[in-house]
């Protein structure tokens, strides 16, 4: 069940992921926005750098304070990705990490609680099926109107202050995928380092022409369901944080299969790192 009331005052700290396209709008020109935010809400705002060798899809916003202004930080944000919406009325949609040890109060007895919470706020909400890689951390995705979404992660930042991470709480680091070594069992077709970025590429500026690129890779038959995982979860997953298009040969005689990915620079050496993370975990398993 949802909190019945919510003691403003409380302290939490709130961790959201925003594509890096939109991070240009939230910071402002010299960072004039974002010290409104802090002004306005008075939380205190963290932003996680960008790494231009490796050109991160999400940067990572560490919101801390009581739960009223961290709640506000949030809405404020929402609000400028509103204004900053190519269509007039599209939904607004904010990820916040959320320890996996605590998104089953979130979701509450047979689904209850977050049918309540979808309900009051007029918000739609999904949570991922798994941790996200290398961490202990799901992702909440909450999507809307700013205003829905202010009281939706109003009643989360409830829920988190109430219910403390159980355990040993591995964050989610959008730049944790830079420590991925490659496996020597795993042949890479024109694989290098990953592209460098160009200053002049607007990477923070949305809807900004990007190049495009194609690469392979060959997975040996017997890994290639680490890559794939349960129902599918795995490469979705990879494909929704990296943003690249995924394709795997099918089945047949041959001992691998092979991976294509497409997309900018950026998204293809993100996928790869990812699939390669997959299979180095599966390796560990292997006596």
């Amino acid at each position: 069940m949802l909190p019945e009331s919510i003691e403003d005052g409380g302290i939490v700290t709130l961790r959201l992921l925003l594509p890096s396209r939109d991070i240009g709008a939230i910071i402002g020109r010299k960072g004039a926005t974002i010290n409104s935010i802090r002004e306005e809400s008075e939380a205190k705002i963290k932003i996680s750098s960008s790494d231009q060798d490796t050109g991160t899809y999400y940067r990572e916003i560490i919101l801390s304070g009581t739960i009223g202004q961290t709640v506000a930080a949030s809405y404020l944000i929402a609000s400028r990705l509103e204004e900053n919406s190519s269509e007039q009325g599209e939904d607004v949609r904010l990820e916040i990490l959320f320890p996996n040890s605590i998104t089953g109060a979130v979701i509450g007895t047979k689904g209850e609680t977050i049918k309540e919470l979808r309900t009051k706020t007029n918000t739609q909400i999904l949570i991922s099926h798994e941790v996200l890689f290398g961490s202990t951390d799901r992702s909440i995705c909450v999507s809307g109107a700013s205003t829905d979404i202010r009281e939706c992660v109003r009643y989360l930042a409830a829920i988190l202050h109430e219910n403390p991470a159980k355990g040993n709480h591995v964050p989610f680091r959008v730049n944790s995928h830079i420590q991925m070594q490659r496996p020597g069992r795993i042949i890479h077709q024109g694989a290098g380092n990953p592209p460098r970025r160009s200053m002049s590429s607007g990477a923070f500026t949305k809807g900004a022409a990007t190049q495009s690129s194609t690469d392979t890779m060959t997975v040996q038959k017997e890994l290639i369901g680490c890559v794939i995982g349960k129902n599918g979860i795995k490469i979705r997953q990879i494909r929704d944080l990296s943003q690249a298009q995924i394709r795997i040969s099918s089945p047949g005689d041959d001992p691998s299969r092979t991976i294509t990915i497409s997309g900018t620079p950026d998204a293809v050496s993100t996928a790869k790192y990812l699939i390669n993370y997959q299979i180095n975990n599966e390796l560990k398993k292997s006596p």
